[in-house]
């Protein structure tokens, strides 16, 4: 009898269920769970045009969670929508908690939530419950799930239109015959992926026809009527390169890493 029960004292702990971890945290109102934002600045004076929420979970027991990870385990529980959910309205509370006129707050579209059309039924929820104005949302579509569904894509964007909010299409370059995506949904504003840009600061020929290509695209994005945010920018070269290529703002660790939102000062009014 005592035997037995010093095997079983000795016995591992059982592992972490992350699944059942990420419900408890949702179920609790988002314990573990934050918004870090990451400045998106003009390229020209460098000030702060709009920020991106930027999803975040660290855990007791788990510890830090990568985002990438969080994500994977709510898809795969079916909690990637109430997770979704639990963040537009964190993030909303944060911007109408800022000046009218201040910097835009960028927030994230799953391909879950565009595809089964949850979207916007989520962003409209999280807008009546926090009363954030619409004029200072913008709501990113991933380009992978747009180029998969354009007809998803356009009636979310069409939605979202109406719900006085921009809508911004993420990561653009990553895709071979992404271009067409600019002719069918009118996005407010264009990303581009860092596979575009990668090189553009270096020498020779291939760095010479990235800072053509680069520009070109640029010209094309404004020629739709988006503006061009750079992302991943981490050295003065690229911030020099994307500025001359014509991109309005850029992104990245050089500018600003992703801090918490109780860290950060109140943006003002630009």
């Amino acid at each position: 009898m005592d035997g037995m029960t010093t095997r079983a004292a000795e016995a591992p702990a059982a592992p972490a269920d992350p699944a059942a971890h990420l419900a408890a945290a949702l179920a609790a109102g988002g314990t573990g769970l934050r918004l870090d934002l990451q400045p998106i600045c003009a390229a020209t004076s460098l000030a702060p045009v709009g920020y991106e929420a930027l999803l975040r979970w660290d855990h007791p027991e788990l510890g830090p969670v990568p985002p990438i990870e969080a994500f994977s385990i709510a898809e795969a529980s079916g909690q990637l929508l109430a997770l979704e959910a639990w963040a537009l309205v964190q993030a909303f509370r944060l911007r109408a908690a800022w000046p009218a006129g201040g910097p835009f707050l960028a927030v994230n579209v799953s391909a879950a939530g565009m595809q089964g059309g949850h979207a916007a039924a989520m962003v409209r929820a999280a807008l009546e419950a926090t009363g954030a104005n619409p004029r200072g949302i913008v709501l990113e579509l991933p380009e992978a799930a747009v180029a998969q569904d354009i007809g998803a894509a356009r009636d979310l964007a069409a939605q979202l239109r109406g719900l006085r909010a921009a809508v911004a299409l993420d990561d653009f370059g990553g895709l071979h015959g992404a271009a067409r995506l600019l002719r069918d949904i009118p996005f407010a504003m264009v990303k581009l992926d860092a596979a575009l840009t990668d090189g553009m600061d270096g020498e020779g020929p291939a760095a010479s026809r990235t800072r053509a290509l680069t520009a070109a695209v640029v010209d094309l994005v404004h020629a739709m009527g988006a503006t061009v945010t750079a992302e991943a920018v981490e050295t003065a070269a690229q911030m020099r390169a994307l500025r001359d290529a014509g991109c309005d703002a850029l992104q990245g660790w050089l500018l600003g890493r992703p801090e918490a939102a109780g860290t950060r000062a109140q943006p003002q009014r630009t």
